[in-house]
C-alpha cells in the first residue's frame, strides 16, 4: 500500500490534543477524545491493509501478527519496564508496588480491564495518578487486533459482496450498547472493547468501501467534487477541534457526545482520501507528519513522566503544573529518543528479523521479571511504625450500596494500609428503604438521625457509641458519594433516576415519621460550593425540608482537606518527607479551604432564620496556629485519606457530638449511667 502522509497529520492533531490535555486539563477540557480519533484511524487502516493483502492474495495471519509485535511490542516494553525502575527508584513503597501490578497487565494488554477492576473511573483520583493508565487504549486495541483479522477474513471469504454491511451492522450494535452502557455501567463502557468497537468500526466501513479496494492506493480519486471534499473536511475538523474545547469529564462520556470526535475523523479521512484538498495538504505538512509518526511513542511517554513530575512535585511541595510541564517536556525528548533508537530499528523486516525478534522478547522478559519482583515487594506505608494503622467504619453505616462502597476504597493505593471491616454477606443495598441502620438502645423510634455522604458516615461510630451509652435511640440514613442535598442524583446506590428520587422521599417520610430530637447533617461541604449565593440557597432549602420536623438540626462543619490529600496515602506520605531532624512535615489545607469556611459562616448566618439551627465547629481542633493541619499525635494518625478521619480522628471531637445529642435529648452523660 502507498503510504498517505495525511494520515500522519490526522494522528498529529490527535497526540496534540492528548498532550496538552495530561499537561493542563482545565486548558483542553476534552483532549482526551485524541485517543478516539486514534481508534477511527486505527480501524482505517487495520481495514485498509487487511484488505489490501487479500486482493492481492498474500495476507497471512501469522505474518499480521509478526508485524504487529514489530510496530507496538518494543516500544511499549521499554516504556513500561522504565516506569517500573522510576516509581521503584523515586515514588513510596505504595505507588511503586501498583506501578509494577500495573504494568504486568499492560504488556499483557490488558491494561484496560485492569483499571477497569481495580482504579475504577477515568476521571477518578486512582486512575489520574497511575503512571500506566494511559495504556487502556493500547490494551483495547491489541484486544481489537487479536479478534478483528480472522473475523474479516472469514467475512471476505463467506460474504465478499456483505463486508461493509456487516461491519455497519456490527458497528450499529456496538454503538447501542455503548449508548446504553454509558449510563448503566459507564466505567465498563468507557473501558472495555465491546463499548468501544464502534469506533474502530467506523474506520473500518470507511476502508470497506468498494472503491478503496483498488491495487496500490490507500485511497483513490473520489467520486465527490474538491469544493465538496473541502467542506466535508473542514466540518469534520471543526466536529474533532470542538469537541477537545467543549467535552468534559461531565459530558456523559463516551454515549452520544463520543459521536462528535469519531464520526469528525470519519469525515477528515473521506476529504483526505485523495490528498487533493487543502486540510489534506495542511495534514501533510513536514511538523505533522513528523509529528505523526512520533504520535504512538509520544502516548507512550508522556503520560508516565507527566504524572512523575506531578508525583514528585505534590510530594516536595511544590506547584504541580510545574512537574506536568517538566514531564511533558522529558516525555517528549524520551519519545523522539525511542522512535529513533528502538521503534524504527526493531520494526524494520528483511534480514536480521530474528535477532530482532530475539531482542524483543529478552526485554518483554526482563520487563515481565521486573514487574513481579516489584509485585513481590509489599508495600509498607510506616516502616518505622511511627503510627498506629488507622481504621476506617464509616461503610458498616451506609444506607446505599456499601459493598460497592467499600470495593472502590479498597481498590485505591489511599487505602492499602487503612482498616476496613467487611460488610456481612447479604447486606441490603438499600436500607434507606427501612429507615437505614437503624439501633433501637432507648425509645421505639430513633430521636438522633444522622444525613449525609461518607463524611456522615465517618462519624457515625463514633455518634452510634455516644447514643449506646447514652440509651438514645438512633437511625443512620447516610449514603456514600451522595450529598446530603436533597435532589440525589445516579450512582453506584441508585441505578435510575427515579431511584434517586424514591432515596429522597424516604429520607423525608422517615423524619416526619419520627420527629427526632436531633438530625446531624453531615457532607464535603467544599463540593457543593459553586457560589456563595447558590449554596445558601440549597442549605435553606435543606433547611426548609428538615428544620420543622426536628427539635434541633446540627450542620456540621467540614473539617480541613489536605492539599493534594487525594491523590496519595496521607499516612505513606508523612513517613516519606520526614526530613533528616526526624520532624513530621506541616500539611497544610487544599485551595478550597476558604469555601469550607464560608459555607460555616453562611450555616452560621442561618441560625437567626432556623431557630433549632445548630453549627458544630468539628473543623477548629484539626488546625494549627500556623494554619497548618493537625493530622496526628504521639501514634494516633487523625486522616484515613487526605478529607477523611480515621476513627481516632473522629473521636477527638467526641464531646462536641456528645454535648449536640445531650443538648437535643436532654439528656446527660451521668443521667444515662
Amino acid at each position: 500500500m502507498r503510504y498517505s502522509p495525511p494520515l500522519d497529520g490526522i494522528r498529529a492533531i490527535a497526540i496534540l490534543a492528548v498532550l496538552l490535555f495530561h499537561i493542563a486539563p482545565a486548558r483542553l477540557t476534552g483532549g482526551f477524545t485524541g485517543v478516539d480519533v486514534f481508534f477511527v484511524l486505527s480501524g482505517f487502516l487495520i481495514t485498509s491493509i487487511i484488505l489490501h493483502d487479500l486482493k492481492d492474495g498474500s495476507f497471512s495471519l501469522r505474518e499480521f501478527y509478526l508485524r504487529r509485535v514489530q510496530r507496538l511490542l518494543p516500544n511499549v516494553v521499554l516504556t513500561v519496564l522504565t516506569t517500573v525502575l522510576l516509581w521503584t527508584i523515586l515514588m513510596p513503597p505504595g505507588p511503586a508496588h501498583q506501578a509494577a501490578i500495573h504494568g504486568l497487565w499492560t504488556i499483557f494488554n490488558l491494561s484496560n480491564i485492569y483499571i477497569w477492576r481495580y482504579l475504577g473511573g477515568y476521571w477518578g483520583s486512582a486512575a489520574e495518578w497511575s503512571p500506566l493508565t494511559h495504556t487502556w487504549s493500547l490494551g483495547l486495541e491489541e484486544q481489537f487486533y487479536l479478534l478483528y483479522p480472522g473475523f474479516l477474513l472469514l467475512l471476505a471469504r463467506f460474504q465478499r459482496r456483505r463486508v461493509r454491511s456487516w461491519l455497519i451492522a456490527t458497528m450499529v450494535l456496538s454503538f447501542l450498547l455503548c449508548w446504553y452502557g454509558t449510563h448503566v455501567f459507564p466505567s465498563a463502557s468507557f473501558y472495555l472493547l465491546p463499548t468501544r468497537l464502534w469506533e474502530l468500526l467506523i474506520g473500518a466501513a470507511l476502508a470497506a468501501h468498494p472503491a478503496l479496494l483498488r491495487k496500490e492506493t490507500i485511497a483513490p480519486r473520489s467520486l465527490l467534487g474538491v469544493r465538496t471534499l473541502e467542506a466535508i473536511g473542514l466540518a469534520g475538523l471543526a466536529m474533532v477541534v470542538l469537541s477537545f474545547i467543549l467535552i468534559n469529564g461531565d459530558s456523559g462520556f463516551p454515549g452520544l457526545v463520543s459521536l462528535a470526535p469519531t464520526v469528525g475523523t470519519g469525515l477528515v479521512l473521506i476529504s483526505v482520501a485523495d490528498e487533493k484538498t487543502r486540510l489534506s495538504r495542511f495534514l501533510s505538512s513536514a511538523f505533522m507528519v513528523r509529528t505523526g509518526k512520533l504520535s504512538y511513542s509520544i502516548y507512550l511517554w508522556h503520560w508516565p513522566l507527566i504524572t512523575l513530575g506531578k508525583s514528585l512535585a505534590h510530594l516536595y511541595g511544590k506547584p504541580q503544573i510545574y512537574g506536568a510541564l517538566a514531564g511533558g517536556v522529558v516525555g517528549v525528548l524520551a519519545a523522539w529518543c525511542a522512535y529513533i533508537c528502538v521503534e524504527q530499528p526493531l520494526r524494520r523486516r528483511g534480514s536480521g528479523r530474528p535477532l530482532r525478534f530475539a531482542v524483543i522478547a529478552i526485554g518483554f522478559s526482563l520487563t515481565a521479571i521486573c514487574c513481579l519482583l516489584g509485585i513481590s515487594r509489599r508495600p509498607v506505608a510506616d516502616s518505622a511504625h511511627r503510627f498506629d494503622p488507622p481504621a476506617f467504619l464509616g461503610e458498616q453505616y451506609s444506607a446505599g450500596n456499601a459493598a460497592a462502597g467499600l470495593e472502590q476504597a479498597i481498590k485505591s493505593p489511599r487505602y492499602y494500609d487503612v482498616n476496613f471491616p467487611p460488610i456481612p454477606p447479604g447486606r441490603p443495598i438499600d436500607r434507606w428503604r427501612t429507615g437505614g441502620v437503624v439501633h433501637l438502645y432507648g425509645a421505639a423510634h430513633p430521636q438522633v438521625v444522622v444525613l449525609g455522604s461518607s463524611h456522615a458516615l465517618m462519624y457515625s461510630a463514633l455518634i452510634d457509641n455516644i447514643c449506646r451509652e447514652m440509651h438514645i435511640s438512633v437511625a443512620f440514613l447516610g449514603v456514600d458519594a451522595t450529598p446530603v442535598f436533597f435532589g440525589t442524583t445516579p450512582n453506584f446506590n441508585f441505578a435510575s433516576q427515579s431511584e434517586a428520587q424514591e432515596f429522597d422521599q424516604a429520607r423525608a417520610r422517615w423524619l416526619r415519621e419520627w420527629h427526632p430530637n436531633a438530625v446531624f447533617l453531615i457532607d464535603r461541604w467544599d463540593n457543593s460550593f459553586n457560589t456563595r449565593i447558590g449554596f445558601d440557597q440549597a442549605l435553606r432549602s435543606l433547611l426548609i425540608k428538615v428544620s420543622p420536623v426536628a427539635r434541633r438540626v446540627f450542620f456540621v462543619s467540614q473539617v480541613p482537606a489536605v492539599k493534594d490529600g487525594d491523590q496519595s496515602n496521607l499516612r505513606e506520605l508523612v513517613t516519606w518527607r520526614i526530613g533528616n531532624d526526624n520532624n513530621l512535615p506541616l500539611l497544610y489545607p487544599d485551595l478550597k479551604d476558604p469555601l469550607r469556611k464560608q459555607a460555616v459562616a453562611i450555616a452560621q448566618a442561618d441560625v437567626a432564620i432556623f431557630q433549632n439551627l445548630r453549627v458544630i465547629r468539628t473543623d477548629l481542633p484539626f488546625y494549627k496556629e500556623d494554619g497548618s493541619i493537625r493530622y496526628s499525635s504521639g501514634r494516633s494518625f487523625y486522616y484515613a485519606d487526605g478529607d477523611h478521619l480515621s476513627q481516632t480522628g473522629a473521636e477527638v471531637v467526641h464531646e462536641l457530638f456528645q454535648s449536640a445529642i445531650g443538648e437535643a435529648t436532654s439528656v446527660s452523660p451521668a443521667q444515662s449511667e
